[in-house]
């Protein structure tokens, strides 16, 4: 099936000013900036450089959830909280707790599939790319055994293509005010089908278009105004 190009969800205006109630959104859609930011180079990077290509994984995984999680899940002073935090700061769960959380509110069980076994080296998946991206002695012994053994690239891409989908979706709804609960029974049928989770992105991408783009506005307590 011809997947229609004609909407690019990834054009629209995300840094217009508005209000603060909205901050939750531009936290959100940074998140989605940063995650296509990161998708884009791992496209570039699959077949040339496989070990770029997985560092880059390890944070592009780090990105969606902790995007979805702050769009979902996060208090309203997380948030105010979420401008100030350091670096020893990230201000959310565990990673594989905010995977099992998304996982879960999708109807697949509370459990993070970052945690299964990668056959040949018998560690989970997420220790794996965190040996890979913080320089562990093990790390460069995955790449001595030729990372394409161990990982499949093109597998690994179709998948993190699906799951910046899922992120989509989940924000594109929100924005045209769909209530979270029914933005979860849209995506839980069609989490593991791509082409009809793609179809539902370019849907909801249409709505937003129609509200004139996704358009965040917000101040600091200061009454400046600043833009993403």
């Amino acid at each position: 099936m011809r997947r229609n190009r004609k909407l690019d969800p990834k054009s629209f205006d995300l840094t217009t000013l508005s209000k603060p109630k909205d901050y939750r959104l531009l936290v959100s859609a940074r998140y989605l900036d940063a995650s296509e930011r990161l998708l884009n180079g791992m496209r570039a990077q699959h077949q040339e450089n496989p070990f770029h290509f997985l560092v880059t994984l390890r944070s592009f995984i780090e990105y969606t959830r902790r995007g979805v999680w702050f769009l979902v899940w996060a208090s309203s002073d997380q948030l105010r909280k979420a401008e100030h935090l350091t670096f020893k700061q990230a201000g959310s769960p565990s990673l594989t707790k905010m995977d099992a959380m998304i996982n879960k509110a999708m109807g697949g069980g509370n459990v993070s599939h970052l945690t299964d076994l990668v056959d040949v080296v018998n560690e989970p998946y997420i220790d794996c790319l965190h040996a890979l991206t913080h320089g562990n002695p093990v790390s460069v012994r995955f790449i001595a055994m030729d990372l394409t053994r161990i990982f499949d690239m093109p597998r690994t891409l179709a998948r993190a293509d699906h799951e910046l989908n899922m992120f989509r979706l989940l924000l594109y709804r929100r924005v045209a005010r769909m209530p979270q609960n029914e933005i979860w029974r849209l995506l839980t049928p069609i989490r593991d089908k791509p082409q009809l989770l793609y179809e539902e992105v370019m849907k909801a991408a249409a709505d937003v278009q129609r509200q004139h783009g996704m358009k965040i506005e917000w101040r600091y307590d200061t009454g400046n105004p600043v833009t993403a």
